[in-house]
């Protein structure tokens, strides 16, 4: 029996694209140690903004979260994803402050670090993964999937041979921010990136804005994708992914084995519902 996977996004893009990033570190701590015992792959806990909006708006520190997480998430891999070379704002940075970044990133318990690049850019996703490999954590590229002339299939197997072929990454994410993957699209696309990369994780991460998100994972995951980033409802849904809820119960129907917690799910999602 196939085994599916599960990142959890609940605790990083869920709350970004449902409350506009504003769970705080006292909304997660109740229910860090119930996740870590979930069953999921990693546990996706920052990308860049959440730094941002943790002082800006949260009036909090956003390393001593990311340090009483980890304090409370002792078994699953806490995992950060870096936008290109930019980090909080929008300005190009140098290498060094890259550097600097990732090495704090693993050294406040990071274990999971990746980048993407709204142009795929290899050089710039690699400036933040390359030093993350070095660290000795493991790693992912990502995909940024839109709809162009330019986006074909043959650039996304192209940006996935290359992140993979210099050696860096460990897994390659397809991230569908947009939530613009179809099932048609998804049927030529994964089989040519999982030829492309081998026995290389190929991570699929989309939104359900356009409602197709959970069909989109299914049909991925009969054509060789490995595994699925989801959130547990009611953190689910709408401009964020697909509830791990409905997706476990659908894929365990279709013969796959999905590892996780459906108990703990249930006691999580009720407890992630500010009072």
């Amino acid at each position: 029996m196939q085994s599916v996977d599960v990142i959890d996004t609940t605790l990083r893009d869920a709350h970004q694209c449902l409350w506009a990033t504003r769970m705080t570190t006292a909304m997660m701590l109740p229910v860090a140690r119930r996740m870590d015992r979930c069953g999921f792959a990693q546990i996706d806990l920052a990308g860049t903004i959440q730094f941002d909006v943790c002082v800006r708006f949260l009036k909090e520190d956003p390393w001593q979260r990311v340090r009483l997480m980890r304090e409370h998430v002792v078994h699953t891999p806490l995992r950060a994803l870096v936008r290109s070379k930019n980090i909080i704002s929008f300005d190009i940075l140098p290498d060094d402050i890259i550097e600097l970044w990732v090495e704090r990133l693993v050294a406040n318990g990071f274990r999971v670090v990746g980048a993407f690049d709204g142009l795929n850019d290899v050089d710039n996703m690699l400036a933040s993964i390359g030093i993350a490999k070095k660290l000795g954590v493991y790693t992912f590229g990502a995909l940024s999937y839109s709809l162009s002339p330019v986006h074909t299939d043959d650039l996304y197997v192209r940006t996935a041979r290359d992140l993979v072929g210099r050696g860096k990454v460990d897994a390659i994410m397809l991230k569908d921010a947009g939530g613009l993957l179809t099932v048609d699209r998804v049927r030529t696309l994964v089989p040519k990136i999982k030829r492309a990369i081998g026995k290389v994780p190929l991570e699929l991460h989309s939104h359900c804005l356009t409602g197709i998100a959970p069909l989109v994972y299914l049909e991925g995951i009969g054509v060789g994708a490995d595994q699925i980033h989801s959130s547990i409802a009611p953190l689910a849904n709408g401009a964020a992914q697909p509830s791990t809820q409905s997706m476990a119960k659908n894929l365990r129907a279709l013969g796959y084995a999905v590892n996780v917690n459906d108990v703990l799910m249930e006691e999580i999602g009720e407890l992630a519902i500010p009072a």
